[in-house]
């Protein structure tokens, strides 16, 4: 009975049994899912809004604009690349392979280093 268990909560018990799977109910688990898929949308479309409007409209070809506008890219890199990944690494375990974790932490490494 006890063997039967452990298969279900570890995510590899052939391979080890440090890693075990998320357990959260269904109901939170669906709130997460939404609230993070909202909030990676909502910094996709509006640095696309800004992205779109410095590279537009010439009298907002500035010197700030540009710092601006280069933000606004590694904002959407974010929302498109690494908030994705983290909403599929909160509830299941890491199935991508590990060149994909690799490179995955390779990102989030760079984009905090400071300036």
């Amino acid at each position: 009975m006890t063997d039967i268990l452990d298969k279900d909560v570890f995510c590899y018990p052939h391979l080890n049994s440090s890693c075990r799977k998320p357990t959260h109910p269904y109901v939170e688990a669906m709130l997460i899912y939404v609230l993070l898929s909202c909030v990676s949308l909502i910094t996709v479309a509006l640095n696309l809004l800004v992205i779109i409007s410095i590279s537009h409209f010439r009298q907002l070809h500035t010197r700030t604009n540009l710092l601006l506008l280069s933000l606004a890219v590694a904002d959407l890199l974010v929302g498109l690349v690494l908030m994705p990944v983290e909403i599929i690494y909160i509830e299941s375990c890491w199935n991508l392979g590990d060149i994909v974790c690799s490179a995955y932490y390779l990102m989030i490494m760079s984009s905090l280093q400071p300036l």
